[in-house]
């Protein structure tokens, strides 16, 4: 990727959407548009092509398949990172994209200013997503056996290898993914309610999230938390 500019690719068949998200990328000094296919057949001749994207916005109902297939190919070709970007809210649709590799999850009301902070965002590592979403973000992380978190030792205070976060953040943070609260993680840590928060506006600002459910995501899209 450029040190100035994102290449973005685009999957959409709705042509006026198409066109109109192709115009505020174009529109945007700190874009650059790779192509815009209308089918999972066209995105994959453009990808066969050498038109790869930094970023590629990703429909998930398309004519001839689903979004996702090209998700699996950018996750494994692992040059691009996937936005979706889809009228689909619900848990199955969520939860196939995430598993198929995608680094973010768009509703198509998103804002267009949001979608092209979203490119960026995503494009530096961040896994966006729409807060209509998260609950069925939380509900996949808490049906399944999330690993209680390592008990603190003395090194607790020293990030964990390959995460910017502590070691009582990490211990935190996975509470939050097992579905307990501030007070209840304030508990089982033995630690007040104000350190929680403060442990909380530190995870934040360094997964440059706005909410938990953000941060659980986030955490658990780079393994930094077992589950």
């Amino acid at each position: 990727m450029s040190a100035s500019v994102i290449s973005v690719g685009i999957l959409e068949d709705d042509d006026i959407l198409r066109d109109y998200i192709v115009s505020i990328i174009e529109a945007e000094n700190a874009l650059q548009l790779r192509f815009a296919a209308t089918t999972v057949a066209e995105a994959m001749q453009a990808l066969d092509e050498g038109l790869v994207p930094d970023v590629c916005l990703v429909d998930l109902q398309l004519p001839d398949g689903s979004g996702t297939e090209l998700v699996e190919r950018l996750t494994k070709e692992g040059r691009s990172k996937a936005l979706i970007l889809t009228i689909l809210g619900d848990r199955h649709s969520v939860q196939a994209a995430l598993e198929s590799g995608a680094n973010g999850y768009l509703l198509k009301d998103s804002e267009p200013e949001m979608i092209i902070r979203h490119i960026r965002e995503t494009a530096c590592g961040a896994a966006p997503m729409s807060a209509q979403v998260t609950p069925h973000l939380l509900s996949m992380i808490r049906n399944k056996d999330v690993k209680p978190p390592a008990p603190a030792d003395a090194n607790a205070g020293e990030p964990a290898q390959d995460t910017p976060l502590t070691q009582r953040e990490t211990e935190l943070l996975t509470l939050f993914a097992k579905g307990l609260s501030q007070i209840e993680a304030a508990e089982l840590m033995d630690i007040s309610p104000h350190t929680v928060r403060h442990y909380s506006k530190a995870i934040h600002r360094k997964l440059n999230v706005k909410s938990k459910s953000e941060a659980v995501f986030e955490a658990i899209q780079m393994g930094w938390i077992i589950i």
